[in-house]
This record gives structure tokens, sequence and C-alpha cells, in this order.
């Protein structure tokens, strides 16, 4: 999949017209197999007509019979292959254009999303997202196939079919086959966009619906542990209900719609079958137009009440991709200027430059902040929670913005440069890691996709991780369960400290994790942050002891200010500080977290 943006129309029609674009003789296959369709409508039933006639004419002279039937009877034959055949390049065009257009939906969605902010999906069900991805690829064939299935057949069919009785029997009948047909059709429509707004509501609960299922089973763990089964049910069961009413409103809506199109039905039978008895006494129709009248009414009217049909149908599925979209109408908060260039980290020094910065409706965390961490230092953040320790690393990796000042690599505004170049340069290491539920061979290799397998060993040889991924059963090859389930704290920490030597970034962010660990772990782990942080300009947001023995310089945050800023050795001389309360109140070779 291509890294750079995708630029995805906000409506629907434009975005469908984004892939359609590249595949305009495939629409001209779809209107030339509508136009043979419509085509055979009419001629099947005047080919008819004209052997009805001809067994009438000639029912007492066998010997003109068969001759005068011979033509006519090829014709039906060959209208019936050809028929056939067009039908068979329509399942063709099917074959070629569908799943490409599934396809490239799929991953130009997928891509879109990704791309939004890390505040996106702090505030978004992942099922939700998930749901919305799956139902615009979903519903982008029956988006284009009912029109080209439905209404352009049957809209050449209605016109054909009128102008052939208009010509061919009486003027009478093509005047109400086509009236009745327009009018047919537009009260649909207008009932069809009536059904979008239900389509809308049934189709953003079955997202959020799912969005809850998903929250739920992605947290199973504390279900279990809580026992709270009957609570995540009756979560569940509002979104249900929801669902429920929608639905019901929907098909209620749709049952309505029916009714009218059943008395559409009765109505143009009636003024067929008037027309013709009538006609049949003023002797202006042969048994022949009789068949051919009343074939074609009833051959069309199905047709059009499908239409109607799948008008409802259509309006479900607009409904559908019209919430799959939303995701798309939410613009991208962290993107790249048009003149943005790549970072170049020659050195690593970071620089906060009068920087502001506050969350959503919420007061200013950072006002005014400066400071400097000079290239291959390596500096431990400490500080209560919500001091803003893990903020001040999400400016760095522009996971978030700041609102005033800038923020600097080797004197590079970030905001300056392309958001991939900055993430590409800087490792990081966070207190939970993140595993796929795939291979620790492509766990590992995340960090750098074009890897080799040697060089993920040899990075898991650093992280103090090859023996014990030796030891499981499938080696790199075991699947370490979704979000890494299947192996322990210390082995994820460990394989994320693989990927940080693997990527070998001139910068590495480390937010230490809080678990306590058996001496062993602890020991190969402190082993192997101290190597992968050698020649890095490197912050941590540490809770160990031992880690802040490592550090250069230490921040002490209170509030979103750095209250201190020294050394270790510095820091603990005075005895009226924050840092040495912090040290104080150490418990197990932990400094705490706790709130002010």
């Amino acid at each position: 999949m291509n890294s750079e943006k995708i630029d995805l129309p906000d409506t629907l029609f434009p975005f469908v017209w984004k892939y359609l674009k590249y595949k305009k003789w495939y629409l001209t296959g779809f209107l030339f197999v509508s136009l043979v369709w419509a085509i055979n409508m009419s001629v099947s039933p005047y080919l008819l007509k004209i052997i009805i006639d001809t067994v009438v004419q000639y029912a007492n002279d066998q010997t003109k019979l068969f001759p005068a039937l011979f033509i006519p009877i090829v014709f039906y034959i060959l209208m019936t292959i050809i028929l056939n055949l067009t039908f068979r390049l329509y399942d063709y065009i099917n074959l070629k254009l569908y799943p490409y257009l599934k396809g490239s939906v799929d991953k130009d969605m997928f891509s879109y999303v990704l791309d939004h902010s890390y505040t996106f999906f702090q505030n978004t069900f992942a099922g939700n997202l998930t749901r919305k991805i799956w139902d615009m690829a979903e519903n982008i064939e029956p988006l284009i196939s009912i029109p080209n299935e439905w209404f352009y057949p049957r809209f050449f069919a209605a016109i054909i079919a009128s102008f052939t009785l208009f010509e061919v029997v009486h003027p009478l009948f093509g005047i109400i086959l086509f009236v009745w047909t327009a009018v047919y059709v537009y009260i649909s429509y207008i009932a069809a966009k009536g059904a979008e707004k239900y389509a809308r509501s049934f189709s953003e609960n079955i997202a959020k619906m799912t969005g809850t299922a998903s929250d739920s089973i992605s947290n199973i763990v504390s279900v279990k542990l809580f026992h709270n089964k009957v609570q995540e049910i009756s979560h569940l069961d509002k979104d249900v209900n929801r669902l429920v009413n929608s639905d019901r409103d929907l098909q209620w809506y749709n049952l309505k719609v029916n009714l009218f199109q059943d008395i559409g039905y009765t109505t143009l039978i009636t003024a067929m079958l008037m027309a013709l008895v009538y006609g049949l006494k003023q002797h202006w129709v042969s048994p022949g137009d009789f068949a051919l009248v009343l074939s074609l009414s009833i051959s069309l009217m199905w047709s059009v009440q499908e239409v109607g049909k799948q008008m409802q149908r259509f309006s479900k599925v607009v409904g559908a991709c019209n919430q799959a979209l939303s995701i798309i109408r939410i613009p991208h908060e962290i993107t790249d200027k048009s003149d943005a260039n790549p970072l170049d980290i020659n050195k690593g020094e970071i620089k906060f430059d009068h920087v502001t910065f506050q969350y959503e409706n919420n007061e200013p965390l950072f006002n005014n902040l400066n400071v400097t961490i000079r290239a291959g230092e390596k500096v431990g953040l400490v500080g209560f929670s919500g001091g803003g320790k893990s903020t001040f690393i999400k400016l760095i990796l522009r996971l978030i913005d700041i609102q005033e000042g800038t923020i600097s690599i080797d004197n590079q505004n970030i905001k300056n440069v392309t958001v991939s170049s900055l993430r590409k340069q800087i490792g990081t290491i966070p207190q939970e890691p993140e595993l796929f539920h795939r291979t620790i061979m492509e766990n590992i290799r995340f960090a750098k996709p074009q890897a080799s397998d040697d060089e993920v060993i040899i990075a898991a040889k650093h992280a103090k991780c090859h023996d014990f991924i030796c030891g499981l059963p499938n080696q790199y090859q075991s699947l370490v369960g979704e979000r890494g389930i299947k192996l322990s704290g210390g082995q994820k920490q460990r394989i994320a400290i693989a990927r940080a030597f693997l990527k070998n970034a001139p910068v590495l962010l480390l937010d230490e994790a809080t678990s306590s660990l058996d001496s062993i772990t602890e020991s190969h782990i402190h082993e192997a942050l101290h190597e992968v942080m050698l020649n890095k300009t490197t912050i941590v947001i540490a809770h160990r002891l031992s880690t802040l023995k490592d550090m250069d310089r230490i921040l002490v945050f209170v509030s979103g200010k750095i209250v201190e800023d020294g050394s270790l050795e510095s820091l603990l001389q005075n005895k009226d500080s924050y840092f040495y309360k912090l040290w104080q109140m150490q418990a197990e070779g932990f400094i705490p977290t706790i709130s002010e």
C-alpha cells in the first residue's frame, strides 16, 4: 500500500467517480447490455405477435403457414442467443470491475483512516471505524449495479415499449404505458428519497452496536475478572434496541411504499384491459396485438415495480455509504504543509521554544514552555501524574499539535517537515507495547519493514529476547495473539526494545513500564535499555531508580511546568525539592506518579 496520503472526495458520487473514471469502457459495456435487454423486451413480444397473427391468418392453409413462420421464429431464436451472449458480457464486466473496486476502496479507506490523528482514535470506537470501512467496500457494488441492472435497462425499455405500442398497435396504448411508467417512477423516486433518513439511522445504529460489541470483546479480560457479563449485555442492549427501532421504522416505511406499488400495478392492468376490450370491439386490435400489449405491459409493469423496490434498496445502500463517508468528512488534524521537506537529523538536538499547548476545552497545560535537550543527551522525565510528561513526548512525535511556539529538531521546525520523516527518525518504546496478532518476526520487523530475517534476529539478541523466542514452539514464527496476549509483560517489553534496536533512529523516546517484574527479567530489560540508548538523544519517562541513574539530566514536571532541571546528584542535594520528595516516597525501586 502506498504510504502517501490518500485524497478522497467527501461526498458520495464524486467518491464513486474517482474509481469509475478510469473504467469508462466498462460503463459503456453496461449501457450496451442495458440497451440490448431493453430492445429484446419489446422485440420478443412483437415477434410473438407476428407468429400469432400468422397462425390465425394461415390456420387453414398449412402450405403457407410454415414458410411464413420461418423468419419470425429464426429472429426470435437469434434474439434469445444475442440476449444470452449479452448477459455473459455483463458477467465478464462484473468480474473485471467489482473486485478491483472493492479492493481499491478497502485500501484507500483504510489508508485514509490511518492518517487521522491520535486524538481521533481516542474518541472513536475501533469497531465503528472497521464497520464503516467494510460498509463502503461492500456497498460500492450495489451502488453501481442497481442502476446498471435496474434503472437504465428499464428506462430504455419503457421508451422502446411505449414507442412500439404507439406505432404498431395504437397510440392510446403507448400513451397509457409511458404516462403510467413516468408517474410510477417519479413517485417511487420521491419515496426512495424519503427512505434515506431511515436508512442512515439504521446504518449508524449498526456501526454503534458493532463498536460497543468490539469494545467489550477487546476488554474481555476485564469483563471476566469483574464478572460483568450482565452489565456488558445491558450496555449492548441499548444499542440493539436503537437498531431494532430504526430497522422497524425502515421496514414500516417500505411496507407503505409497497402498498403504493400494488395500487399502481392494478391501475395499469385495468387501464390496458379496458383499452384492449374496446379495441377488439372496434376491430383495431388483433389477437396478436392483444398478446403484444398484455405481454409488454405485464413485463414492463413487473420491471418498473421492481425498480421501485430497488430504489428502496438503493436508498439503504446510499445511507450506508454516506455513513461510511462520515470518517472522510472529518478532516485530518495533523497534516504536512505543501512545501514540507524531509527531516534531516545530524545531531539530535530538541528544542521547545515558547510552546503553549492545551487539550480541547481544557486550561493550557504548557504555557510558554522553553527547554533544550542537547544532542546525545539522556534526559529523564519525572513528576506527578498529569504533570505533562506523556504530552511532552506526544508533542515531539506530532501525535498532537501545539497552539503556539515551535518545537524543533536540529533547528528544523517539526511543523515544516513531513510527518513520515519525523516519525521514521524517532524510535519509541511505549509503556504498554502494542503487538499485532501476527508472528514475532513480523512484530519486530514492524519497525523496519524492509529488514531481513537476520537483522531482526540481531535486534532480538540485543534486546535480550532471542533466548525466550527460541524456546517457543514455532520460535520467530510464533503467533503472539491479539495485542500480544500470549506473551508476558516482560516479553512484550523486550519485543518493543527489539523494535527500537532494529529501527536504530537517532532519537529515542521511552515511556518506561510501571509493572513489577522478576529480578532476572528486570535485569535483562535494564541491560537492553542501556544498550539501545547508546549514542542517541534519549528522553525517558522514568519510573525506576535504576533507569534514573543512567540519565545525564532529569526534568521534574508539575502541572505543565518544568520546576526542576539538573543531574540526579544535584537534585538530591536540595532536600526541599519536588524530586527529593518523590525520591523519598519511592517504593520497591519505583518513583511514584500519584496525583498532586
